[in-house]
């Protein structure tokens, strides 16, 4: 089917686009929407992503029995590849059997994020990754009066920079692709 998209025009992409993300993800998540925003936000504030890799989006369940049922449904998606307690909460990553396609990004994974004890949050995508080119640091100094959030970039297991571009959406950033990491830090 990818062989087919590369020789539409613009317009018949984006329906092509619009088909594959019905086809794939029927479960009403609105991923189309939410890459729209995620990237015009990214754009906003002047971030260049282009030519980083999107490894993954991830959505959060609103409850414990959300996570049991998305957990389940998100296998007609694709292999699940890890399972751990992050923090005080179950982490979930998905392989997709067909990786999302949004603008020039193909994306392989889907992250599923319980919910920690006593949190209230609305599920929903919360944020997407991409795999730094460059150290931590080198990156944060091109985008110095950004707030940067820091607390998980030195720890051992799944370092990551956050910056959080409005209440219910982040945008991350880590060496290594999620799938090359194989698994989750617990």
């Amino acid at each position: 089917m990818m062989s087919i998209a590369r020789n539409l025009n613009f317009c018949e992409t984006n329906v092509y686009n619009l088909l594959i993300f019905n086809y794939n993800l029927h479960m009403n998540i609105d991923y189309l929407g939410f890459l729209n925003s995620f990237i015009e936000k990214i754009e906003e504030i002047g971030i260049d992503v282009s030519g980083l890799e999107m490894d993954h989006v991830a959505y959060r369940a609103s409850s414990k029995e959300e996570y049991e049922t998305l957990k389940t449904e998100f296998l007609k998606e694709g292999y699940l590849i890890d399972e751990a307690d992050v923090e005080g909460r179950r982490v979930v990553i998905y392989k997709l059997h067909q990786p999302i396609k949004f603008r020039n990004y193909l994306i392989p994974a889907l992250e599923l994020i319980e919910p920690k004890a006593g949190q209230n949050v609305k599920s929903g995508l919360e944020h997407a990754e991409f795999v730094l080119k460059v150290p931590f640091s080198e990156f944060m100094d091109k985008y110095p009066d950004l707030p940067w959030d820091t607390t998980t970039m030195d720890r051992k297991d799944f370092p990551h920079l956050k910056l959080k571009l409005d209440e219910n959406m982040v945008v991350k950033f880590h060496p290594k692709s999620i799938l090359e990491m194989k698994t989750i830090d617990s």
